[in-house]
């Protein structure tokens, strides 16, 4: 097999594969393949063709920020964007049968993907979001760096010790520096400040937290629960066959987030009431403790989407408890 399915032309899907120096373009309703220059002129000139198509979903491939420009020129022009990460695509386009591997064939797969998987667009950013995202992946970088120099600290010759403490110190001062301009960038920014108030409300979300869900997770108080809990990753999957039922597992997700956010329901199952309850509760019933807190972990994300879709502060004796 070396096409995709036919579909419906009611509306229009458009896949692009992303490279360094061009984007290899599929517009599904039109079956209709270009390539286009990466670069700011000749993607500006794409977008005025696109707005002419009135597509229902732009899906554009992570390519290792390659794709940033494209991404930045689409979303002035307000079309419906989301990007998604190529070994899932790839994936799926084994799954229906396509094997071979080109740009042309990558875009197409990426078009039918985004029909066919109900991929929802992805918020437009503020000005400030993608300095805001630089910022948050530096400092993760910095923490896994320390947390490396710690490790090497404890086995390193006693004559390295001094070198690696000074890098550790070195490292804390940027780390602490980014935190600063982080929170100097939210704060400059009415709408983000305003969300990051609403979700620091919390007991138990911090500014490390919040900010991560405020460049991270931009879909944030847009999908439901449920589909929040899947894009992060801390949604359980089924695992049936027949008769046989195997136990629940999480997989996938936006693991940047699922980090933090499993770092910060820690914190909550002291400091947050609800999450306590929640969390003793299922403790109470023998749950695993990883798994009660991966629990938690997924009812302290579904609150804080809650809120942000309402845009209402933390009122935790209205919060359901159940799982």
């Amino acid at each position: 097999m070396n096409k995709f399915p036919a579909i419906s032309n009611d509306q229009t899907f458009i896949g692009i594969d992303v490279a360094k120096d061009s984007l290899a373009v599929f517009v599904d309703s039109t079956n209709h393949h270009l390539s286009c220059l990466n670069q700011t002129k000749d993607l500006t000139k794409l977008a005025k063709q696109f707005k002419k198509l009135h597509p229902t979903l732009i899906v554009l491939e992570a390519s290792g920020g390659y794709e940033t420009a494209a991404a930045v020129v689409f979303a002035e022009f307000e079309l419906p964007l989301a990007i998604v990460y190529p070994r899932r695509v790839r994936q799926f386009a084994l799954g229906v049968g396509i094997i071979a591997k080109t740009d042309a064939i990558d875009a197409a797969a990426l078009a039918y993907y985004g029909r066919v998987a109900n991929i929802a667009p992805k918020p437009l950013p503020s000005d400030r979001l993608p300095h805001l995202q630089a910022l948050t992946l530096r400092r993760q970088q910095l923490i896994e760096m320390r947390l490396a120099e710690q490790n090497r600290l404890e086995t390193a010759h006693r004559k390295m010790h001094r070198n690696i403490k000074k890098h550790l110190d070195w490292l804390v001062k940027q780390i602490e520096d980014l935190e600063t301009e982080i929170d100097n960038q939210i704060k400059a920014d009415e709408t983000l400040q305003e969300t990051a108030q609403l979700l620091q409300s919390v007991p138990g979300v911090g500014q490390v937290l919040s900010s991560t869900l405020l460049t991270e997770l931009p879909e944030l108080g847009i999908l439901s629960n449920k589909k929040i809990a899947s894009l992060v990753g801390v949604a359980p999957f089924p695992r049936e066959s027949g008769k046989w039922n195997g136990k629940r597992f999480c997989q996938g997700g936006r693991n940047s987030v699922r980090r933090i956010l499993y770092m910060a329901t820690i914190s909550a199952t002291r400091f947050n009431p609800a999450i306590k309850q929640f969390y003793d509760n299922l403790l109470e019933k023998g749950k695993l403790k990883k798994v009660a807190l991966i629990a938690c972990s997924r009812k302290l994300l579904t609150i804080l989407n809650a809120m942000v879709r309402n845009n209402s502060h933390w009122q935790p004796k209205s919060l359901p408890l159940s799982a």
